[in-house]
């Protein structure tokens, strides 16, 4: 999985950094594996801030808690998918 925040103006100002920091602390607290985050530039829907992509999907409005839904509801899919 791939995820990619933004950290931009409108999204730093609206804590895309806080992000980053959720995703890292989830990895590590779930031992979540194959797990790929960066930030990315800007998304030019600034004002959906913050944007995050998620495996190539743009997602808006987010905020930690949503990211760490969607990031650990791909991780359980992809799971299941493997066994």
């Amino acid at each position: 999985m791939k995820i990619q925040v933004c950290t931009w103006k409108s999204c730093k100002g609206r804590f895309s950094e806080y992000i980053l920091k959720r995703i890292a602390s989830d990895i590590e607290k779930f031992k979540l594996e194959n797990i790929a985050y960066e930030t990315c530039p800007c998304q030019w829907q600034c004002e959906k801030w913050p944007n995050v992509i998620v495996d190539g999907k743009l997602e808006n409005y987010c905020d930690p808690i949503k990211i760490s839904k969607i990031m650990l509801e791909k991780a359980k899919q992809r799971k299941n998918t493997k066994n």
